[in-house]
């Protein structure tokens, strides 16, 4: 039995390994998860599964020992910060682990010591393991300053000027130019958080602004408020020099660990090709190659996966740090204060410099800003935005 739970770990802890990021800086807390304690285990597993083979008693049992303590401590610290169903998983995982180390106890006679030993071995690595996988201190900027009281006529969704129409819909900014239509939601939308900052498999809860309270300004503009638990958002939307500006400031009440995280998110109706700053955009995350803006080197860039969205990446553009405009099908958009604001520090689940911030397209239609998200790569690990202001104006100008 022993001999069979080794095997199929051998299996299953080669293609966990195979699938992780790489790309880390040397010793860093990725680094260490992802390219040292994960092969670790592996080897682990198959020296144990060698030794059992070839009946080598004093490998076997301290590989046994240290998996078992692996998978008990893994297991405890799910459990406890756990909530959602995978989480729950490891109710069964936790007995089966010390059930094994049981009958492995029985058996080991003479080498309990080295049954022992690797016992507290594997909780040792447990406890390392997850605190590289936590999720590291918020490294986004808030701008600062407090939420501005802008007064207007209640009522008033829908502003029209220079053959620009604008319409406030529930929590959805639509942009009318003739026949063709963008729609914005700006607005902080958080998916998947993990409160306690474990990966989002195992505590999950979804928050975002609900509909906007919409008002007419003096000034032929629109307000839009609104507010949660974790957020209160003001937002002044006006038209001018045809463009449209939705200038925003959003006060995260308490830092928040997320794993998809947008604040602003976009819909282009129409089939017209996408560039950045002039340099084609193909598909999204659909596709065989992903393409997505991110901040790395002290620049923006524009990457492509080498697979989906997975490292190493190819630059398929750079530029100083800033904001990039997208062009798609005539029309421009930008988020201005996104470079400033977002995170630069190398997602856990990216590897290769890769930034938390970032800007991504799925599919042929969807685009999405993020300050701290890590929905690039592979893993459900946390990064965390710091509470604050984050100010970050929306322009749109169509054809």
């Amino acid at each position: 039995m022993l001999g069979i739970a080794l095997a199929a770990h051998s299996l299953a802890s080669l293609g966990f390994w195979l699938a992780q990021p790489r790309g880390f800086a040397l010793f860093t807390r990725s680094f260490v998860e992802h390219q040292l304690i994960v092969p670790a285990i592996f080897a682990v597993s198959l020296a144990g599964l060698g030794a059992m083979i070839l009946k080598r008693p004093p490998v076997a049992w301290l590989s046994t020992g240290i998996l078992a303590g692996f998978w008990i401590g893994s297991a405890s610290i799910i459990v406890l910060a756990g909530t959602t169903i995978h989480a729950r998983i490891f109710w069964l995982v936790l007995p089966a682990a010390a059930a094994l180390l049981s009958l492995a106890w029985r058996l080991a006679r003479p080498g309990v010591g080295l049954l022992s030993a690797g016992t507290l071995a594997g909780l040792t690595v447990a406890g390392a393991f997850w605190a590289c996988s936590w999720a590291p201190p918020a490294t986004t900027r808030p701008h600062g300053g407090t939420l501005e009281t802008v007064p207007a006529t209640p009522g008033v969704a829908t502003i029209e000027k220079e053959g620009i129409r604008v319409s406030v819909q529930g929590n959805r900014v639509a942009v009318a130019s003739g026949s063709r239509v963008a729609d914005l939601w700006p607005a902080f939308d958080y998916f998947a958080v993990s409160d306690r900052g474990t990966w989002s498999l195992f505590e999950f809860r979804s928050t975002s602004i609900p509909r906007w309270t919409c008002g007419g300004t003096e000034q032929g503009g629109l307000v839009l408020t609104g507010e949660n638990e974790d957020f209160q958002s003001s937002i002044q939307v006006w038209i001018g020099n045809r463009a449209v500006h939705l200038k925003g400031q959003t006060l995260v009440r308490r830092e928040l660990s997320a794993h998809l995280a947008s604040v602003l998110q976009l819909y282009f109706h129409g089939e017209g090709d996408a560039s950045v700053e002039g340099i084609p955009w193909n598909m999204g995350n659909v596709d065989a190659y992903s393409q997505f803006i991110t901040l790395r080197h002290g620049r923006t860039e524009f990457l492509q996966a080498a697979w989906k969205e997975k490292g190493p990446f190819e630059t398929l553009g750079t530029w100083a740090l800033g904001d990039p405009v997208l062009s798609i099908d005539g029309w421009k958009f930008q988020l201005l204060g996104w470079a400033e604001q977002g995170s630069r520090e190398a997602s856990p689940t990216a590897g290769w410099g890769v930034s938390q911030a970032c800007i991504e397209r799925s599919g042929r239609h969807t685009y999405f800003w993020g300050l701290a998200t890590t929905s690039i790569g592979i893993g459900w690990h946390t990064v965390r935005t710091a509470p604050g202001v984050y100010q970050l104006e929306a322009v749109v100008t169509p054809p």
